[in-house]
């Protein structure tokens, strides 16, 4: 991402260009978020947020989900699994954050939503992709 700070911290980095940079976005709505909860005058409407991550999962997971078809990852069927979980969880908090009525029910989605990115980031990315990579890693380069 040229010119631009990165907010993925070097441990999550996993040596694929592109998969890296998708997962930098999703660095960024976390932030995002983190920075709504501890600054009113900064913060971004959770509904922004829920549009972004919507978007994210559906063009990251099938450009993840295209890559192990085509590299014949063998772990492919768990890795789609839990694509499916992620997806069904950001469904559920949309739907919690649409059916909200008061303040207080949006603070307490915004806390679920952090809570979940934050141990998305640090499983998913960290471990399960981590494995994907190794293996496209591992992959001839056909041209």
């Amino acid at each position: 991402m040229i010119g631009l700070t990165s907010m993925m911290p070097d441990k999550f980095r996993l040596d694929h260009p592109a998969i890296d940079m998708q997962h930098e976005v999703l660095f960024a709505l976390y932030n995002e978020l983190k920075i709504s909860q501890e600054n009113e005058e900064q913060a971004f409407d959770l509904g922004d947020i829920f549009l972004g991550l919507n978007g994210y999962v559906a063009t990251h997971f099938l450009f993840e989900e295209e890559l192990m078809a085509a590299f014949s990852y063998p772990e492919s069927e768990q890795h789609h699994e839990e694509h499916r979980r992620l997806t069904e969880n950001v469904a559920n908090l949309h739907n919690r954050f649409k059916q909200a009525k008061f303040p207080q029910e949006k603070t307490q989605i915004a806390n679920d939503v952090a809570e979940f990115l934050l141990t998305w980031l640090a499983h998913h990315i960290a471990e399960i992709d981590r494995y994907l990579v190794q293996h496209l890693n591992s992959r001839p380069v056909v041209h």
